[in-house]
């Protein structure tokens, strides 16, 4: 009886094993068979009923953060659709080889693309990679918002497979390539042609197509004008792929990779933009809201800016600039506690300027940068305030020597005393001392995005960064060392009623409070009677630097009051043109002009704002300090140290020996902006430099030509 019921209760495991088994092979077939008529989305439901009921774009509008409006923002004229013929064969390899190598054999699902991005995004503890298909790309662009989330990523993948089973390859490019975002308000590959290099798309060259197939993925970041440096990269990264792809040939790919980028820009036909502004407000919308919504229009963006500050910014700027002759101005305010842009202006009397010079414009940044190296000194706790250094022509590496301009020198002087002289030679001498790389470091800590080339000279500020740079780095300092990317969104009301808050910067920590409130004491002082007392307004504390460049070709001043940062650039936009004669003044430096309309600018701002105080945290720890640089005459005596914050006693007799060559010289752009007699007294030597038993080398080259001639002699 037992060995029945056992028989039996093994049938049924063996029916039900069976049952199981072909519901599978149903359920797999079935699947299968759903799969191959719908796809393998068969089971979410998605519709492309809308993805070719576009209408015509309509014109957004900006408006100041009260509501008033500010100008328009329109993009219907900026799409110049073509035909697939009428696109370069190298555009189209391109593009391809860069987005979706598979393109022509995927269902418009890259499963081999999704596990790369997945293990690099594993591998790298981030999002690194999307594994996005030119189709999913394409839907995500015209028909989806760019938000995160696994309902509109399914969507996606879902709306992807049914395109591409209804739509051929090269209508799924044609469309792509018509629709997406080049940057620079060129939306689709003819506009992009005309507005970089004044072509037609059937006519890019494969320098040109390459340049442009790397834009798509980060426009603002890859921007030729703006980050040349970025962009020449990025291209790269596409010509590999090219190759990689055996559409280009070994020779191709080695001369179009070493070639200029050749960039020509031109406004693409019909954008009907009405202020410098939209090109950046247009990349930080794409940004967080996706190409074809903002191409499509019909927004009211609100921006972060002050419609009193932004006006009174162009008035102090053509205020104090008041003749055809005169160069451009340019503004930057920034909130420090928030990152907002309350003003972002730039004006030349008697000419129109498209140009987003304060976004997009890269200048040298003079003195102004002298704060990034006084701020990494004092991070090596080296106290400004007792640490000497000397004031005395340099020679540094590479024949490259520091001289002031009218070549008087103060001997032995406080870092703080240096900071009011903006005394070339001790700022050449501290960079050494502190490091170039730091330097460069500390500078993209605190928001510069522009490329930085650690050489000696930076700490003069021969780098070129923009206004929007600068101000965001003062910004930090004026946060007591918090950097905030700074953002002119606040919201964006959308047709159809809705309205969403632009995403806000957190804020990052990058200096202690109490090294941000050293620099700030110093460069109080610059401004009460250093190189800035024309910027200083009356009753309130203020921070600042001034800075100047190559034959007056560029100056600025950037300072701060508690509450607002600003800067001020001047110059002429079409180039490097010196600066002279403007006015009477013999050479426009940060302590004229610029600091003139600073202060003309604050004040109207600040009107019935608080007096506020700047933060005093306290004083960083100290150190004793012995730089290797510190009391040099050249870079070859530069002392090594023994471990002992001392300096060991030479006694031994110089030789008057000179040895006579000829060496090229090395010529610093930047200039010293001297102290004014009646403001501040400069103490002679109170002790000998040391002697070496090399004497720096004479040179039949001629003295280093200079930047800014001081408005007054420094008493020796």
């Amino acid at each position: 009886m037992k060995a029945a019921n056992g028989d039996n209760e093994g049938w049924r495991w063996k029916l039900w094993l069976q049952i199981a088994a072909a519901s599978l092979v149903v359920l797999v077939g079935a699947i299968a068979v759903a799969s191959a008529v719908a796809g393998p989305f068969f089971w979410y439901p998605c519709s492309l009923d809308g993805l070719e009921a576009h209408g015509p774009s309509q014109a957004s509008v900006l408006l100041a953060r009260d509501g008033s409006r500010i100008g328009m923002l329109g993009a219907s004229g900026s799409r110049l659709p073509v035909s697939l013929p009428k696109v370069s064969p190298v555009m189209r390899q391109a593009m391809v080889d860069t987005e979706d190598s598979r393109f022509y054999t995927n269902n418009g699902i890259d499963y081999i693309g999704i596990l790369r991005a997945l293990k690099a995004d594993v591998t790298s503890g981030q999002l690194a990679q999307g594994g996005s298909t030119i189709e999913q790309q394409l839907v995500r662009n015209v028909y989806l918002s760019p938000r995160q989330t696994l309902s509109r990523k399914l969507t996606e993948a879902c709306l992807a497979v049914q395109l591409d089973r209804r739509w051929s390859k090269d209508r799924i490019l044609t469309a792509y390539l018509n629709d997406i975002y080049f940057g620079r308000e060129a939306y689709g590959i003819e506009a992009a042609a005309r507005t970089y290099f004044g072509v037609h798309a059937k006519d890019l060259s494969l320098e040109q197509a390459a340049l442009l197939a790397g834009l798509p993925q980060a426009p603002s970041a890859y921007d030729p004008v703006a980050r040349p440096d970025a962009a020449r990269a990025r291209r790269a990264e596409v010509l590999q792929a090219m190759l990689k792809a055996g559409d280009i040939s070994e020779r191709r790919y080695a001369r179009a990779l070493h070639s200029a980028l050749g960039v020509h820009l031109k406004r693409a036909p019909g954008i009907a933009g009405q202020t410098y502004l939209t090109d950046f407000i247009t990349s930080q919308l794409v940004k967080d809201y996706g190409a074809e919504l903002v191409r499509r229009g019909g927004l009211r963006i609100y921006t972060t800016l002050d419609a009193k500050a932004q006006a009174e910014a162009t008035r102090s700027i053509l205020g104090t600039l008041s003749r055809k002759t005169d160069p451009a101005g340019s503004i930057v305010s920034i909130d420090p506690k928030t990152g907002e842009i309350h003003a972002m202006a730039v004006a030349q009397t008697g000419k129109r300027i498209s140009y987003d010079i304060a976004a997009d414009g890269r200048r040298q940044a003079g003195s102004t940068f002298k704060m990034f190296v006084l701020t990494q000194a004092v991070l090596r706790h080296i106290n400004p305030l007792a640490t000497k250094y000397l004031s005395a022509p340099f020679l540094g590496p590479n024949n490259w020597r520091v001289q002031t301009f009218e070549h008087t020198y103060s001997g032995r002087i406080p870092l703080t005393q240096a900071t009011l002289l903006s005394d070339n030679t001790v700022f050449a001498r501290l960079t050494l001392d502190v490091g170039p790389k730091p330097v460069a470091d500390l500078a993209k800590k605190m928001g510069v995005q522009a490329s930085l080339k650690p050489h000696p000279s930076i700490g003069l500020g021969a780098e070129s960064i923009s206004p929007l740079d600068l101000a965001t780095a003062y910004a930090t300092l004026a946060a007591g060392g918090v950097e905030r990317e700074p953002t002119i969104l606040m919201k964006v009301a959308f047709p159809d009623g809705h309205t969403s808050t632009a995403p806000s910067s957190p804020g990052k920590r990058v200096i202690d409070a109490e090294v941000a409130a050293a620099v700030t004491k110093v460069l109080v002082q610059n401004v009460q009677a250093g190189t800035g007392t024309a910027a200083a307004l009356s009753g309130r504390p203020v921070a600042g630097k001034t800075g100047t460049t190559d034959s007056f070709a560029d100056a600025w001043f950037a300072g701060w009051v508690p509450q607002l940062a600003s800067v001020v650039w001047v110059g002429y936009p079409t180039g490097e043109k010196p600066m002279r004669g403007v006015h009477g003044i013999a050479g426009v430096t940060g302590g004229t002009l610029p600091a003139q309309i600073w202060h003309a600018y604050m004040t109207a701002v600040l009107q019935g704002q608080p007096v506020e105080q700047f933060a005093d945290p306290g004083s960083p720890q100290y150190k004793p300090w012995c730089g290797r640089y510190q009391f040099a005459r050249t870079f070859r005596n530069a002392r090594k140290l023994d471990g002992k914050c001392h300096e060991k006693s030479h006694k031994k007799k110089t030789t008057t020996h000179r040895k006579t060559t000829t060496a090229k010289t090395t010529t610093v752009r930047i200039t010293t902006q001297q102290l004014p007699t009646t403001t501040a007294r400069v103490p002679t030597t109170t002790q000998a430099p040391p002697t070496t038993t090399e004497p720096p080398p004479t040179t039949t080259a001629p003295p280093p030509t200079t930047t800014m001639t001081p408005t007054t002699t420094t008493t020796p």
